[in-house]
Order: C-alpha cells, then structure tokens, then sequence
C-alpha cells in the first residue's frame, strides 16, 4: 500500500515538473480598458445660457410643423427679454439651473398665461413677440424662482430618499424657498406634499423630466411646468 502511494506521489510531480517546463506563455500585457462610449459632459465647454439658446434646443419643429415641446425657444426668449442672460452666464458654478421647456409655457396655467393674462398664442406668433407683450417684472420673478443657489445632483445633496431638502432660489427670504425630494429610484420631486411649505407650493408641484445637464457654470434639471412657493403677481402685459 505504501509503494502505491508512493507511485503517485511520483507520478503526480513529475506531471506538474513536466506541465511548469513545458509551459513557454508570456505574461500578457497590461489591458487598458477604452470605452465605446464618450463619458464627458457633453455641455461641460458651455453655460447654462449657451445651451439654453443654442441651435440643439431652439429652432427646430415637429413633424406638425409646431415647436418642439422638449425644447428651450421659449425660455431663451424669456431670458433675453428679461434682460437675465448675466445670470445665466454667471461664472458660480454652484447654481442648479431648473430649464423650463416648451411645455412649461403653453397651455392654461402656464407661464405665457402667468406673464400675458391669456394662453393663447397668434398663429405664426414667435417666442420673441410672445415675450414683448409679457409683464417683465412677473417673467423676472418667475425666471428666478428657477435659479437655485445650491449644485444639486440626485444623490447630492439629496442622499436620502423621502426626505425634504430645502433650498433657497435667486428670490430673498421664505418665498424664494424650494423644496425637493427623491424617491429610491432617484426620482426628483419639487414641492410635493408633504413638504414645509404653503398650499401655494405644493399645489403645483413637478416632477424633473431630464436630470443632470453639466454646465461650466452649473448644473441643469429639465421640467415642463413651472414651480412656485407664493402665487406669482398677477399679471399687467403689455
């Protein structure tokens, strides 16, 4: 019994001596992993006015030969009739820029209703002439309720899900407040009940649609109906 398991104790090193010998592979060189796929911000070069105006998002229509919904004709217009571009190019890059489309501006209880008394839009009206017969001062304070002081991505500052943080917006004081909240499945919600503010707010509450456009001055979340804390000003348009 001995001499059998001697035998293949034998026959098993000089196996491995054998197997270790005859192996003549290099080692392979290091592997450097090169994704298919560009990683960088696609608008990292640009402010959140450059994207905003730029021809990606303005100027194109739909196969119905209307404005795109998703896109910014709108807001760019707003902005520069408004007189805000400075602060869409400012050089902080802790802003988060709430990007109102299309959307937010059509249709009853939108902002062309807000800023004009009347939703309606003249066929071959454009978002500039819209704008011209807009009250500035309620567009300034709608414009700047979507300016929020803080960088916000959907993990930070909001690393809790079902948990209120509250920001503060280009408007002073308690009415420049904002809340937002996401979900598990990192879902933005701003104003939404229950949160630490007024019926006015949580009344017209949004959910993001486009999350994280990274901007040289901030970063930018896309919704398509406007947010409020207080009632806006009634409006005195042109």
């Amino acid at each position: 019994m001995k001499n059998y398991i001697n035998n293949i104790k034998v026959l098993f090193t000089a196996s491995l001596s054998f197997f270790v010998l005859s192996c003549d592979i290099g080692l392979q060189d290091t592997f450097e992993f090169v994704p298919d796929v560009d990683l960088t911000d696609p608008y990292g070069n640009m402010t959140a006015w450059e994207f905003i105006s730029s021809d990606v998002v303005n100027g194109n229509l739909s196969d119905t030969g209307g404005l795109i919904g998703e896109h910014f004709d709108y807001m760019s217009a707003a902005i520069e009739a408004a007189g805000m571009i400075d602060e869409y190019n400012a050089p902080n890059g802790e802003r988060t820029y709430l990007l109102l489309n299309n959307n937010a501006f059509t249709g009853g209880g939108d902002i062309i209703q807000l800023i004009t008394k009347s939703s309606s839009v003249a066929e071959g009206e454009t978002p500039a002439q819209v704008m011209a017969r807009a009250d500035m001062d309620v567009l300034r304070t709608i414009l700047r309720y979507h300016i929020v002081t803080t960088y916000i991505t959907q993990t930070d500052p909001l690393k809790k899900y079902n948990l209120n943080y509250i920001f503060q917006t280009l408007i002073d004081g308690e009415d420049g407040r904002i809340v937002m909240r996401r979900d598990d499945r990192y879902r933005i919600d701003i104003n939404r009940s229950p949160a630490p503010l007024p019926s006015s707010a949580t009344s017209q509450y949004e959910r993001v649609r486009d999350y994280n456009y990274v901007f040289n001055n901030g970063i930018g979340h896309i919704i398509a109906d406007p947010v409020r804390n207080r009632p806006y000003p009634s409006a005195n348009p042109n």
